[in-house]
């Protein structure tokens, strides 16, 4: 309908200029001109009228909304990748039929319109593409931020079939058959995007099995990385490692080695301390009745019997888990327990564990509270008759050279 429209339009112009006087030679021309030109005048202008007005006013109707969704998916850069299709599609209507005196041009036009429908097209998916990946990232709860490696494949994916479509346009093909014809150089492909395969599979099992997101904790021992997740990309997933180096590795590596992701205990809001120190065992003995006097009167005896004899190392055992239980920063949720355990002898003596969580996640504060714990641990010991095995050093032989000087030479 719309090539009939353009044909009566040139045969009017046709009409025009011959009335006008103009000679036979220029008549097809100059109507071609007029016609043709007019219709790429028309797609400048309904270009112009969608970027100039029709834009701006979508822009501030969705920003009246309280909806996140619309200012994202109407976004400007969207919009004005629709009005350059809009604006291709008038001039591919308007333009070929225009030239039907040129029968050349007029091929090479329909040709060049196809495959600029065909670029803007994949160029409007990707933005939408986009677009999309930013409204399910904002709405989302953090775990769909490692979709970007997904959006890239998708990406990857439409500009692929727009290469093929127009290479079956200039080849006059229909598109299956060409891909049948690159199926022979499939092996030589697969060889040269080797590590991207490989990273669009392995990206898609990091996102759908939940295994890694940006801002996530991780630990790779294998390749030294402990660090922050900065990006999960198609091909590449990038790590700020704490000493703020960057580090980029692919995911397949990722998903064929192990490592660690520290986001349970992010989520929990509580990171375990596990530290132990040891009992000298010449040091456990039974407490003397004027300690067990002094002990009953401190608020963790509790209900302890005072009538029984009672070990050092048990009293300083319920002494400590009172103390733990009054930390201000300690975890106690049901599934988060905090306890005081004796572990199996060793030559060096009785490994006291101190098993807890607390809610301080972060690497400093972390790090203060289970040295003040420690800390606490050291300095009370010696009230229970107990103390810590440490191995002796230069100095302390030094010490008894002197004061056993005789003895000590005898001996060696």
């Amino acid at each position: 309908m719309e090539a009939k429209l353009i044909t009566g339009y040139l045969n009017w112009a046709v009409e025009t200029f011959d009335r006008w006087g103009v000679g036979e030679s220029l008549l097809h021309t100059c109507a071609t001109l007029l016609i043709a030109g007019g219709g790429l005048l028309l797609g400048w202008l309904l270009y112009f009228v969608l970027t100039r007005y029709v834009i701006p006013g979508v822009l501030k109707l969705v920003s009246f909304t309280e909806a996140r969704w619309d200012d994202v998916l109407f976004n400007e850069r969207l919009l004005r990748v629709v009005a350059e299709l809009a604006s291709v599609l008038l001039m591919q209507a308007t333009v070929p039929p225009a030239l039907e005196y040129y029968a050349t041009l007029q091929s090479v036009a329909v040709l060049t319109f196809k495959i600029l429908i065909v670029c803007v097209g994949v160029h409007l998916i990707n933005r939408f593409l986009i677009a999309l990946y930013e409204l399910v990232e904002h709405t989302s709860s953090g775990r769909t931020s490692s979709l970007k490696g997904i959006r890239q494949m998708l990406q990857v994916v439409a500009v692929s079939v727009g290469v093929i479509i127009i290479i079956s346009i200039l080849a006059e093909k229909n598109p299956l058959t060409v891909i049948t014809g690159l199926g022979a150089a499939a092996t030589v492909l697969m060889l040269v995007f080797k590590d991207s395969i490989m990273g669009v599979v392995a990206g898609v099992q990091l996102t759908l099995n939940d295994m890694l997101r940006p801002g996530d904790w991780i630990t790779v021992p294998a390749r030294n990385i402990n660090g922050t997740v900065l990006e999960v990309g198609l091909t590449t997933v990038k790590v700020q490692n704490f000493d703020m180096t960057i580090v980029t590795v692919p995911p397949y590596s990722l998903v064929s080695e192990s490592f660690q992701n520290w986001r349970g205990m992010t989520d929990a809001r509580g990171r375990r301390v596990n530290r132990a120190v040891t009992i000298d065992v010449d040091s456990v003995d039974f407490c003397p009745p004027e300690k067990i006097e002094e002990f009953r009167r401190e608020e963790w005896w509790g209900a302890l019997n005072a009538d029984v004899r009672h070990v050092n190392l048990t009293l300083f055992r319920a002494y400590l888990e009172h103390y733990i239980s009054q930390l201000p920063d300690l975890k106690t949720d049901p599934s988060m327990v905090y306890m005081v355990r004796e572990l199996a002898p060793t030559p060096q003596g009785i490994p006291l564990e101190l098993y807890l969580f607390t809610s301080l996640t972060s690497w400093k504060p972390y790090e203060h509270f289970q040295a003040a714990v420690i800390d606490h641990v050291l300095a009370s010991v010696h009230r229970f008759g107990l103390r810590v095995y440490q191995a002796p050093s230069g100095r302390d032989i030094a010490m008894l050279a002197n004061t056993y000087p005789k003895r000590l030479s005898e001996t060696l």
